[in-house]
This record gives C-alpha cells, structure tokens and sequence, in this order.
C-alpha cells in the first residue's frame, strides 16, 4: 500500500485547493491511500517553536509526512506564486535543517484557481522549491475555472481533471 499526505495551501473554507486535496481520496487507484491534513491550526514557522518541543499541529505534520511515501500539495495561486500557507507548511515539514521529513519525498502538484491560468506559475515556483528539498515531482496538475469542476459534495466533476488527478496518484506507484 502506498501511502500519500495531501497538502493545502489555502485556509479559505470553501477552497478550491482544500475542496481539491480532501476529494483525492475517492480518486485513487487500489493500492494507494491518500488522506489529507488540516493545517488550518500550523502557526507561522518560528524557530522559537522549534526547539525541544514543538508546536503540536507542527509535530503531527512531520509525522504524517514522514510516514507517508508521497505529497501531494494542493496551492492557489497568489502573485504568480504559491501562498503564504504553502510555504509555511513546506517550511514546517523540511525541519530540522537538513532532516526534515518532507525532503527526497515524490511529490504531485496541484494548483487550482477560479481563473483562467490554471495555477501555471503556482505549479512552477512550488516544482522549483520542492527541486531544492531533493523532491522529484512526478506530477502536475493545473486547473482553471475550478468551481466548475467540483460539485457541492466536493466530487471531480469534469472527466479531463478526473482523469488527470487519476494520472498524477497513479505515478506514485
């Protein structure tokens, strides 16, 4: 059984990302479990919190990564780049330095928006990030016009996505 953590960047309720991630589950092939970690509560990284002891929230990440065989980050785009909630949680998850339970781990990336674009610069600053953490990423995954591929139950309802979401899960494997 292969096992991955899907991350997202966004704390908006109804997030695209978040709605996204949370659905990856019913899209993945026999043999790999995907489950998805709320980061709502991770407090901004602070070095401070990471001593002896770490913040909880912060704690249960690393595990959770560091149990999983892959990652999946789910970002909006903000500014041509992924949000400030992806990057603190990429933050918490490469500590401590050179150790971190993020780093070498295969990676999809999934960027969504209600525009046009895609999240293509999304996708691109968080592969070259997730490049310099040692993360081969096996996938990505834009999607424009996201509120109309994902229905109130949080179910892919465009077939093209579907099966691309289909596709990235499947690489892990």
């Amino acid at each position: 059984m292969t096992s991955l953590i899907a991350l997202s960047g966004s704390l908006r309720a109804q997030s695209f990302n978040t709605r996204i991630a949370k659905a990856l589950s019913a899209l993945a092939p026999d043999g790999v479990d995907v489950r998805w970690f709320d980061v709502s509560d991770l407090p901004l990284y602070n070095q401070d919190l990471d001593g002896e002891t770490v913040h909880e929230v912060a704690a249960r990440l690393r595990g959770a990564v560091g149990a999983a065989d892959g990652v999946v980050i789910v970002t909006p785009e903000y500014n041509h780049s992924y949000s400030a909630v992806t990057k603190n949680t990429i933050d918490w998850a490469s500590r401590p330095f050179a150790a971190g339970p993020i780093l070498r781990k295969p990676t999809m990336i999934v960027a969504a928006g209600p525009g046009p674009g895609g999240g293509v610069h999304a996708i691109a600053a968080t592969s070259e990030l997730m490049g310099l953490l040692g993360c081969e990423v096996v996938a990505t995954v834009g999607v424009a016009a996201a509120h109309e591929k994902i229905d109130a139950n949080d179910r892919i309802v465009d077939a093209e996505l579907e099966s691309q979401l289909r596709a990235g899960l499947s690489a892990f494997g």
